[in-house]
């Protein structure tokens, strides 16, 4: 028997039975046992509104009650709506009624006659068997917010690191372009008009090798311009996504000799800051890749959007690879596309298979103030893909 002084500690059960002597019987032994019964109702209509009421934690039911609910309906509407658990007590012990009861996930199963002894122990399973759940359940809402906060704290880390690595990609590209490649100019101008007097002296070969040094450093030059470029591109700040993307397309086509189409549909959506810096920085990554890794391919780069939203999809037709594979390595670059456009709360997706050549989708949303720029423009004819 359980001992407690204080009524209101007192496991609470209901008692959801129509046979009236056999409720009052039971309300008696489970008095004596130590429990407090918080109410002896005939239907399931009934047991649904004293359980909303009492909130009991524990339900004893018949499963053949009066009215349209019986007490399946019951355990299973008590479990769904407030987590209560339901030991049913019934005559039937057929395997039908089994069945059915089980489909409700009670707590025990009790068939009339029962011990009072065998009442008792079923209580206390089923009280201890819910306690346990309500644990686990705690524990599972607690391990979901400490995994929220610190994919909060990783997003802003990314976020910090992208930020980070970007100024210092724009500062190393402002330092090429203004300082080294200015110098180097310079250095040619100086090789082209080296005067004939200070040449005098010297034999074909020196004049000769001199004079090939100006386009070596012209070549020299040109390469770093495009590597300031690509490290930060000024047209994405002052042209636009569009034209960046053009040009990125128009290199990539330059120094692998893969052919590539690149098409804007994006109609009067115009996307800037993060979220454009995020679709050019993933179709840099990938355009790198399908130079890396794809083979003999042709590539379609296409731009498409709505007033509400940007997409960027690359496709190329090499020879594609295992994506469950590529992500078991764990190779970086998937993960670095991924993660910029969930930053800009955009959606990133990929398809690929061996001989089928890959896909790459990446899909921002405009910002408000985006939206309000664009906002009685006509929308594009293509809309998204």
């Amino acid at each position: 028997m359980i001992e407690n002084s204080d009524a209101g500690d007192l496991p609470k059960v209901l008692i959801v039975e129509d046979e009236r002597v056999t409720a009052e019987h039971i309300r008696l032994t489970l008095h004596r046992l130590g429990y407090e019964v918080v109410g002896i109702v005939s239907t399931g209509k009934a047991a649904i509104q004293r359980a909303g009421e009492s909130k009991p934690d524990l339900i004893l039911a018949d499963i053949a009650l009066q009215g349209s609910m019986d007490g399946i309906e019951v355990a299973t509407q008590a479990r769904a709506r407030w987590g209560i658990p339901t030991v049913f007590l019934t005559a039937f012990g057929d395997e039908e009624t089994v069945r059915r009861a089980r489909s409700s996930e009670p707590f025990g199963y009790l068939v009339k006659p029962f011990a009072e002894q065998e009442l008792h122990a079923t209580i206390e399973i089923a009280l201890q068997q819910q306690t346990l759940s309500n644990e686990r359940q705690e524990l599972r809402v607690k391990n979901e917010q400490i995994l929220d906060r610190t994919k909060e704290e990783l997003a802003a880390l990314a976020s910090r690191l992208f930020s980070a690595q970007e100024e210092e990609r724009k500062r190393i590209a402002r330092d090429l372009h203004d300082d080294i490649v200015q110098r180097l100019a310079w250095l040619q101008i100086e090789i082209e008009s080296l005067p004939q007097h200070q040449l005098d002296g010297c034999s074909k070969e020196v004049i000769g090798y001199l004079k090939g040094l100006a386009p070596v450093v012209a070549r020299l030059s040109d390469d770093l311009r495009d590597l300031s470029h690509r490290l930060h591109p000024s047209s994405l700040d002052h042209l636009g996504l569009p034209v960046a993307l053009s040009q990125l397309a128009e290199d990539f086509r330059k120094r692998t000799s893969i052919p590539i189409r690149f098409s804007n549909r994006r109609g009067h959506a115009v996307v800037n800051g993060v979220a454009a810096l995020a679709l050019y920085r993933v179709a840099q990554e990938a355009l790198n890749n399908i130079a890396r890794h794809a083979g003999p391919a042709s590539v379609t780069m296409t731009i498409t959007g709505t007033q509400e939203a940007t997409q960027l999809l690359i496709r190329d037709t090499g020879r594609g690879f295992d994506l469950d594979a590529a992500r078991k390595q764990g190779g970086l670059g998937l993960v670095s596309m991924d993660e910029r456009v969930k930053l800009v709360g955009g959606t990133f997706g990929i398809h690929a298979a061996p001989g089928q050549g890959t896909a790459i989708r990446a899909l921002v949303p405009l910002a408000q103030t985006e939206i309000q720029r664009a906002a009685g423009a006509p929308a594009s004819e293509t809309g998204l893909l």
